[in-house]
């Protein structure tokens, strides 16, 4: 078993030591924000992993973790002999240590170029002056269409189903080219860009939704002198109707109670003699 310090030994030595050997275990490394584990097969460095987490299946990944454990500060080690160990990488000591250097220059120029990888970005509004062409790869429009002025870079990645590094760095050359940037005014730009597209596919949608409109009326109108025979006909079914509803209310309706008659008598009087001499002279 082999462990110390690391305020005491470089992280590159310690390495080149145990590659020397060719023996197969993990390099356990403990650092003050960091921590996690080298994989060693027969003095080949094949993997690397954080602590409590899943060990990257992809270069890019493993990389990346190698990075945060060659760059913590302080913190301890200590090697556990294996029977087996693998994973995607398969780098000498010296060559791991190279890797780590140019990846880390890489992530500089990305950062510089892209900002923080936890920060939104969005589409410019306008390219710079004199571009008159754009030529994206197929991997770089993918991104493209994840950038919505919510998503960041590592947020991008993830949805892309990529290693931060390798969308970061595409990410990177989109924004050389002016097309994504990150800040507040460059997002009210994207913003007033995104409004004003709204409101053209809202007056579009209103103008194919008229033009419909027009097509229905055209479509339901009829000959004058047809809409006259249907009018004239329904007018005639209508009259039928009413005089079927007639009769029906006629039919269902109660006869009115009849009135008693009542018989007119007069009083019986003696004629007087005037009346009586007019009868006889008859």
């Amino acid at each position: 078993m082999l462990k110390g310090s690391l305020d005491a030994f470089a992280l590159a030595d310690v390495l080149g030591f145990i590659a020397s050997g060719s023996v197969t275990g993990r390099l356990e490394i403990v650092r003050d924000e960091v921590g996690g584990e080298l994989s060693v097969d027969q003095g080949k460095f094949v993997a690397a992993r954080l602590t409590d987490e899943e060990a990257p299946s992809t270069v890019d990944e493993a990389l990346d973790v190698a990075v945060l454990l060659f760059d913590g500060n302080g913190g301890s080690f200590e090697f556990f002999t294996e029977d087996w160990a693998g994973g995607p990488l398969d780098l000498d000591a010296p060559q791991l240590v190279k890797a780590v250097e140019r990846r880390r220059e890489e992530w500089a120029e990305v950062v510089s170029v892209l900002g923080p990888l936890d920060e939104p970005l969005v589409l410019t509004s306008d390219l710079p002056d004199g571009t008159q062409n754009v030529t994206l790869r197929a991997e770089q429009w993918r991104l493209v269409t994840l950038v919505d002025g919510c998503r960041s870079a590592q947020d991008i990645a993830r949805d892309a189903a990529s290693s931060v590094y390798t969308s970061a760095r595409a990410l990177a050359e989109l924004a050389e080219k002016g097309m994504i940037a990150q800040g507040a005014g460059v997002q009210w730009q994207a913003t007033s860009t995104a409004k004003r597209a709204l409101k053209q596919q809202a007056e579009a949608a209103e103008a194919e939704g008229a033009t419909d409109d027009e097509e229905v009326a055209g479509e339901d109108a009829e000959d004058p002198a047809s809409m006259l025979r249907e009018l004239g006909g329904g007018e005639a079914e209508d009259a039928d109707d009413d005089d079927e509803a007639g009769d029906e209310e006629a039919e269902e309706a109660p006869a009115p109670p009849k009135r008693a008659v009542r018989a007119t008598v007069r009083p019986l009087r003696a004629p007087t003699r005037e009346q009586q001499r007019v009868r006889l002279r008859r």
